[in-house]
């Protein structure tokens, strides 16, 4: 029968596992700050998974735990495998856009596309226009 090992001596071996570093012998400081180390690490990892899943899962993204072996950003998937970001995201778009139709006018939503195109148009103008010049010298 396998003996259990303590919470704080499984934490030990996982804080150089991580690494694919064996666990050294250590003395009790050493021990100690080694697994405060490791809280204080997946503490800090769990609030990373936990602020990436929160702004991932609106695209229809899941962020697996870093702490798994071959952890992955899987797609979620709709019935008859419609990736969730097909849906989400033009959802999004659109709320974001009824949203600031509301707190300013249609301006607002119809300018940055407006300003966007123009811009590329004079961009695109502009290369060209030095591009001829260029060949002419």
């Amino acid at each position: 029968m396998e003996v259990k090992k303590p919470w704080h001596a499984r934490l030990y071996v996982q804080a150089y596992s991580d690494f694919s570093v064996p666990a050294p012998p250590a003395d009790r400081f050493a021990y100690w700050t080694a697994i405060a180390g490791q809280i204080i690490y997946r503490g800090c990892l769990t609030v990373f998974l936990i602020t990436l899943n929160v702004c991932a899962l609106s695209f229809g993204v899941l962020v697996e735990p870093p702490w798994r072996k071959f952890a992955r950003f899987r797609l979620l998937q709709l019935p008859h495998r419609i990736p969730v970001i097909a849906v989400a995201l033009p959802l999004l778009l659109a709320c974001a856009a009824y949203r600031t139709f509301q707190h300013h006018s249609g301006w607002h939503v119809v300018l940055p596309f407006a300003a966007i195109a123009a811009a590329a148009t004079t961009f695109l103008a502009l290369f060209g226009g030095f591009n001829l010049l260029r060949r002419e010298s």
